[in-house]
C-alpha cells in the first residue's frame, strides 16, 4: 500500500511537468496510467520528454528514497526517423522493445493491427484448452456454469476491457 501512495506522488509530478508531453486522446492529454505498482507512461516528444522524465525520476528518488528499476523498465519507440531513434536509445536507460511488451497479462504491440492476434486469438486458444480439460469432469450443469463464470468470464472480460478494439461478431459466436 505504501508503494502505491509513493507512486501516486510520482504520477502526479509527471502529470504536472509541462516539459513532459503526453499523447492526446480527444481533448485530453494522457501521460500516465497506474495499476498497483505498475506504471505506464505515454510521451509524445520522446527526445525532450525523456530528459525531463529522467531528471524528475532522479529528483523523486532522492526525496522519496525509491528508485526506478531500469532493468525491468521497457520502452516502445514510435518513430520513422532512424537518427532520432538512435539518439533516444542513447538517452534512455530502459530496454527498447522491438515488437511487443507484456503488461499486466496483455501483449501490447507496436502495430495496433497485431493486438487481435497477440491477445484475442490466444484467449480463444486458452478457452478451448480449458473447456477440453473440463469436458470429462463429473459435475452438474450448474457447476459447469459456475466454472465458466469463475475462470473463463473474468479472463475474457479483462481482455475486452484492456484492449478496446473492434472484433468481428464471428469471434463472439465461436466463443
Amino acid at each position: 500500500l505504501l508503494i502505491n501512495i509513493v507512486l501516486e506522488v510520482l504520477a502526479s509530478a509527471i502529470r504536472q511537468q509541462k516539459e513532459i508531453k503526453g499523447i492526446r486522446i480527444g481533448k485530453e492529454e494522457v501521460k500516465v496510467s497506474l495499476f498497483t505498482d505498475d506504471m505506464i507512461l505515454y510521451v509524445e516528444n520522446p527526445t525532450d520528454s525523456t530528459r525531463s522524465l529522467l531528471d524528475l525520476m532522479q529528483d523523486f528518488s532522492k526525496v522519496a528514497g525509491y528508485k526506478i528499476n531500469v532493468q525491468k523498465s521497457v520502452a516502445f519507440l514510435y518513430t520513422n526517423n532512424e537518427a532520432t531513434e538512435r539518439e533516444i536509445k542513447k538517452l534512455i536507460p530502459f530496454t527498447i522493445a522491438q515488437k511487443n511488451i507484456k503488461y499486466l497479462g496483455i501483449n501490447l504491440t507496436k502495430d495496433t493491427r497485431d493486438l487481435y492476434d497477440e491477445n484475442y486469438r490466444k484467449l480463444m486458444k486458452e478457452i478451448e484448452e480449458d473447456t477440453k480439460k473440463w469436458k470429462n469432469i463429473p459435475c452438474s450443469w450448474l457447476r459447469r456454469i459456475n466454472i465458466v463464470k469463475m475462470s473463463l468470464l473474468p479472463k475474457a472480460t479483462y481482455t475486452f476491457n484492456a484492449i478496446p478494439i473492434n472484433i468481428a461478431p464471428a469471434y463472439f459466436s465461436k466463443l
